[in-house]
């Protein structure tokens, strides 16, 4: 199951932005922290001794929102400005109690359309899977 961060990265921009124009009707927002560019380092673990390193670093995008008086952030990978934006206004929704019923809607729709396109994309490397014990047989 992907967590509302990863759907928001991941969905088509068009359809958030939808999303977020059409909140910014009924809520109050004011920006904190405008979109902007910055090297965020990578941290990952080494498998065999469990030891956590700097892998490197990413651009990313950041940005700081308030929605009715919660705080909201949003960080993207890649120079995203508008998707920064609208990650930062649901994520002020999401903490701001109960989210409105067409952020949960949204997020549930694209939540199944992402898995549905994860588990495609595994059956198709799949099918490239060499079975070297048959390979052995012939």
């Amino acid at each position: 199951m992907h967590d509302n961060d990863y759907v928001m990265c991941e969905c088509d921009l068009a359809p958030l932005k939808d999303l977020v124009v059409s909140l910014e009707q009924k809520h109050t927002i004011r920006m904190i922290k405008e979109p902007s560019i910055c090297l965020t380092m990578v941290r990952a673990e080494d498998s065999l001794d469990r030891q956590e390193f700097f892998l490197g670093e990413v651009l990313t995008t950041e940005c700081e929102v308030s929605v009715d008086g919660v705080v909201g952030s949003g960080i993207c990978l890649g120079e995203e400005p508008v998707r920064g934006y609208c990650i930062a206004v649901v994520d002020a929704l999401l903490h701001g109690g109960a989210p409105p019923p067409e952020v949960s809607a949204f997020l549930d729709h694209h939540r199944r359309g992402l898995s549905d396109r994860d588990t495609a994309e595994f059956n198709h490397v799949l099918r490239t899977h060499v079975d070297f014990k048959l390979m052995e047989q012939e």
